[in-house]
């Protein structure tokens, strides 16, 4: 094992040179993009983590209390942190966090205990070993099972990366436990000296792939954006002509019915009351239509005040049970800015036809739609 050898200080300097790089690149995208829960935390936890080679390596230079005490405890805060920042970015339960909050006592205590009452590196190095291991190990835990959606490859990748580094540091307390007495840490075997090699490629590793996720969260931002009204967060006409062929599938072997519906007297909220509070009337009626979709279906805002419903597996009597209970919904809908505004809606209701283009079932909606509103407002219609 002794055969092939690594230099302890130079692993150091590489350790404290990939930190801070990665440090001040995640800090500068942080500044440059929309802030990103638990970024800042994780790029300050690699540099804490660099900082601990760097005292380590002035073993001699300055006190132990620097150089051995506070060198590890800098290395075991910033793994701490790292678990703590992780479960923010990934919307985890902090409770691991918690746990380790303690075990860094224990390790302060260990090490003031091994290093001024019964001297012993070989423990030192079980007790910080022993706590990268849970850390580690729990932050791949909080990678893997975090609620929010991340890309399920980069985040494998990071979380195996802590858990292979969390069973390589269980593998040195076997290994430490069954050796000698340690008689100088920069000339340890070679189980610590790959310690440091390791925590080079766990840096890269946990920095690449939270580059990769926070990469993929944009593109994935920057999709919904292309499709999704920013006003009303209904979906768009760019997302509409890319689901209708769908549709016109699925009318093939199952009913889908069409809705069409606008806000009544729209142009009289935005005359009396003003535009903004015209914005405020398509929100509120935006949300309780969103809020009425069941699983499958699927709302489109097609400008001003028109809204467009596609209701797969759902037939004409069903569309219009549907229909009336949001209409109702939306009369008991009250706007903030103006209390006393009463909100209605009128609905145009079609089945689509497997045999029919879909712009003519739009058509008969919209006859439907022209139908109820000649007739009074805020009721239905179905044009067969």
């Amino acid at each position: 094992m002794d055969i092939f050898t690594l230099d302890i200080r130079t692993l150091n300097f590489i350790v404290i040179l990939f930190s801070v790089i990665y440090c001040i690149g995640l800090l500068l995208f942080q500044v440059a993009q929309k802030p990103i829960k638990g970024l800042s935390l994780f790029s300050l936890s690699i540099f804490i983590i660099g900082t601990g080679p760097l005292l380590l390596s002035l073993r001699g230079v300055i006190p132990d209390y620097l150089s051995i005490i506070g060198a590890n405890l800098f290395i075991a805060a910033g793994f701490h942190l790292t678990l703590y920042s992780l479960s923010l970015f990934r919307g985890y339960s902090v409770k691991l966090t918690k746990f380790s909050s303690l075990m860094l006592l224990v390790v302060f205590v260990g090490f003031v205990f091994f290093t001024y009452f019964e001297p012993s590196i070989k423990n030192r190095v079980v007790v910080i070993s022993l706590y990268m291991a849970f850390v580690t190990i729990s932050t791949a835990v909080v990678v893997i099972k975090g609620r929010n959606e991340d890309l399920p490859l980069a985040t494998r990748m990071m979380a195996l990366s802590f858990m292979a580094y969390g069973l390589f540091m269980l593998l040195r307390v076997v290994l430490s436990l069954s050796g000698a007495e340690i008689k100088n840490f920069m000339a340890a075997n070679l189980i610590h000296q790959l310690t440091f090699l390791f925590s080079i490629i766990l840096i890269v590793s946990m920095s690449f792939s939270m580059i990769w996720m926070i990469n993929a969260r944009l593109l994935r931002s920057i999709h919904c954006l292309s499709y999704q009204d920013p006003l009303t967060e209904l979906q768009n006409r760019r997302a509409l002509d890319d689901a209708i062929p769908l549709f016109q599938q699925q009318a093939q072997s199952a009913p889908v019915c069409m809705i069409l519906s606008d806000i009544d007297n729209f142009k009289s909220i935005n005359d009396q009351c003003g535009h903004l509070v015209g914005d405020d009337v398509i929100k509120v009626v935006a949300k309780v239509t969103l809020q009425s979709l069941y699983d499958s279906a699927v709302a489109f805002r097609l400008g001003g005040d028109e809204i467009l419903i596609l209701l797969p597996n759902c037939n004409l009597e069903q569309a219009k049970q549907f229909t009336d209970e949001l209409r109702q919904s939306i009369v008991k809908l009250t706007i903030d800015e103006q209390p006393s505004l009463h909100v209605t809606s009128s609905f145009g209701i079609a089945q689509l036809s497997p045999t029919e283009n879909w712009k003519a079932c739009v058509e008969r909606a919209d006859k439907a739609l022209y139908r109820v509103k000649h007739n009074g407002r805020n009721t239905l219609a179905i044009e067969r």
